[in-house]
């Protein structure tokens, strides 16, 4: 598939700063790591029979992510909700995923900004890992209650009480949450696909594809625990591309963003900041990156007609505040 309109490619353009990741777009990161991670499993992989273990025999078997290994009492390897996100199982699973990333993610993550470009892609991800094991529990449940053959459900081997020990694994769960988000952002960009070679609008695209999955999942085709995931990533995806603000303490393992902020706009006050200087200056404080979100999202939804007087004026102030700085 491609993009009609090349400024919603994966392209994004480079963070500006003097150093660091954020020279290179997350977005191109996502693509660079799952790339290195798949030549590694490929030209490590066991040859023949008698093989021995490799690198790659090891990322996969402690990477993947399955039902088993994560409620399993005698495991318990929550990792594998985010490593199962970077492996793949051949080089079309991996050109896909990131042919979406490159058509897609650029346009969300121009929206959201690094950081939280990030926490939005790596929490799609992981809802799409909880739904598949959700739907495995579920069906677990109803295997051992003699209910079989549920539209929906992932039920263990062969049906029975035990848990699944499938792997699965694939970036496609972040995928999706990336492509309903566009869909969101830009609704009605065109996306042309390569097959069939028709052109649809991004919303069209997305919820069609979105559907597809789960038609796939209920009906139990071979790769209904991937469709699964699918639906997980998408699910999250809708709501977080939304709610936006819930993804900025993500990265909060030993620090406290908000806490960080508010003391970021307290010493840019002291200092004389751009800030700092537009509060004394007005008598009012600067508006918060959520707000000016939520206006812009009702402009692009309702046009300039329908913002009040007061979101106006929040626009203004915002743009004022961005020029100084």
């Amino acid at each position: 598939m491609g993009m009609a309109d090349r400024r919603y490619d994966g392209e994004a353009s480079a963070h500006r700063g003097a150093g660091g990741l954020h020279l290179v777009s997350f977005n191109t990161w996502l693509i660079i790591v799952n790339s290195l991670i798949f030549v590694v499993q490929e030209f490590t992989r066991p040859r023949g029979p008698s093989a021995s273990r490799s690198i790659g025999t090891w990322i996969l078997e402690y990477g993947h992510f399955s039902t088993f290994y994560v409620i399993d009492p005698r495991h318990l390897e929550f990792w594998r909700v985010l490593t199962f996100q970077f492996l793949h199982a051949n080089i079309m699973h991996l050109f896909f995923n990131m042919l979406g990333l490159y058509v897609f993610g650029g346009l969300v993550e121009r929206r959201l900004g690094f950081k939280k470009y990030a926490a939005f892609y790596l929490v799609c991800g992981i809802f799409g890992g909880l739904f598949y094991l959700a739907l495995n529990l579920l069906g677990t449940a109803a295997g051992a209650m003699g209910l079989h053959g549920i539209p929906g459900l992932l039920y263990g081997p062969d049906s029975s009480t035990a848990f699944s020990r499938t792997p699965l694994i694939g970036a496609s769960a972040g995928v999706f949450g990336v492509i309903v988000a566009a869909a969101y952002i830009s609704p009605n960009s065109v996306v042309s696909l390569i097959f069939p070679p028709i052109s649809l609008r991004m919303k069209t695209f997305a919820y069609a594809y979105v559907g597809l999955a789960l038609f796939s999942l209920l009906i139990g085709t071979s790769n209904a625990g991937g469709e699964a995931a699918h639906l997980g990533g998408a699910l999250a995806g809708f709501f977080f591309i939304r709610n936006a603000h819930l993804l900025s303490d993500f990265f909060d393992v030993f620090t406290d963003s908000r806490r960080t902020g508010r003391a970021g706009v307290a010493r840019g006050g002291r200092r004389g900041g751009t800030s700092g200087f537009l509060a004394r200056l007005t008598g009012r404080a600067p508006p918060s990156r959520q707000e000016v979100d939520r206006i812009l999202d009702k402009l692009r939804a309702q046009g300039l007609a329908g913002l009040t007087t007061r979101e106006k004026a929040t626009l203004r102030r915002a743009s004022e505040e961005q020029r100084g700085a």
